[in-house]
């Protein structure tokens, strides 16, 4: 691809380019195919929740190279990250070419007022991690992705499911999917619950929190996510932790979109308990395999993982650069 054409063969972004950017992702990660009903999705609810720029170029038909960046809807004294996402062919991959890609994320940025610029690579990206590098983006945090084979850990899954449905049962903890729930206050319960967990991830990066309307719509208009696969925990009235599978709507592998419990409760096996029932679900629905992805820094869940017998795959670096660079 020719570097000096590359801004006039950007353009913008519609719902309908999720399968062409997500054939791009494919590219990359044979394993991991990039889907495009939770592409499609991730695109609808960023337009509603933040604000975003998308472009893709496009070469007999696929595209060859997409760049885009998207920030929170800042309050005045917000330290105003944004988040920059660029992807470029291998087969036309330049230095230079990568580095207008992220260029024009960043110009982006710059006209809505960000600080700071962030881009999450995998490890094993080593042309993207170079260039990026050469840009001035250094490793602020790092995340740990794992997969769990299905099939060989069947019976140790299913086993350690069993002895947590004891335990819980012996803590008078109610495990079920929020499907098979008939409060009527139930998402509402779920809702402060999960927005109390949350703010006890690691993050440098800051999130708005949710209103109940908005985080509804995030996760229950949602195609990968589905009530009949959405586990609950309760104690008596009180719902106390969670965990989901993020579902392929077309291709790809399950991950875990959530896993949490209110503080109140925690030591006490819940969310190992829920993570076995999400994990043995998917076991006796016949997916082969699932992947998670979790701060290094977060390690009651990571012994959980180890436990269960997740194998560590490549991690996902979150490099940040100031703006005024």
């Amino acid at each position: 691809m020719p570097e000096a054409s590359l801004d006039t063969r950007l353009r913008e972004c519609t719902l309908e380019d999720a399968d062409l950017v997500s054939d791009l992702e494919t590219t990359f990660d044979a394993d991991d195919p990039g889907d495009p009903g939770r592409r499609r999705q991730w695109w609808r609810m960023s337009d509603k929740l933040e604000k975003n720029m998308r472009r893709v170029a496009v070469e007999d038909g696929s595209a060859i190279a997409y760049t885009s960046a998207t920030h929170e809807l800042w309050e005045p004294d917000d330290r105003r990250f944004g988040t920059v996402r660029t992807m470029l062919r291998h087969d036309v991959w330049s230095d230079a070419t990568y580095a207008q890609l992220v260029g024009i994320a960043e110009s982006w940025l710059r006209g809505e007022g960000a600080l700071t610029s962030v881009a999450r690579v995998r490890g094993d990206f080593h042309l993207e991690l170079h260039a990026l590098d050469d840009l001035g983006y250094r490793e602020n945090r790092r995340m740990r992705t794992s997969e769990l084979d299905l099939v060989a850990n069947r019976d140790r899954i299913l086993e350690a499911r069993e002895e947590s449905r004891r335990r819980m049962r012996d803590e008078h903890v109610e495990l079920h999917v929020i499907s098979d729930d008939g409060d009527a206050d139930r998402y509402q319960k779920l809702y402060e619950m999960v927005i109390e967990s949350e703010k006890d991830i690691p993050t440098t990066v800051p999130w708005r929190v949710l209103s109940f309307d908005e985080w509804r719509t995030y996760w229950f208009d949602n195609p990968v996510i589905r009530e009949d696969w959405f586990w609950i925990a309760r104690e008596g009235d009180t719902i106390v932790g969670t965990s989901v599978l993020d579902l392929p709507v077309i291709r790809g592998v399950p991950w875990t979109a959530y896993t949490g419990t209110s503080r109140a409760v925690r030591g006490r096996g819940i969310a190992r308990a829920l993570k076995y029932e999400s994990i043995g679900q998917a076991v006796e629905a016949g997916f082969p395999r699932v992947r998670t992805s979790n701060d290094a820094d977060n390690p009651p869940i990571l012994r959980i993982n180890e436990e269960m017998g997740y194998r560590q795959i490549a991690p996902v670096l979150e490099l940040h650069r100031p703006l005024s660079a």
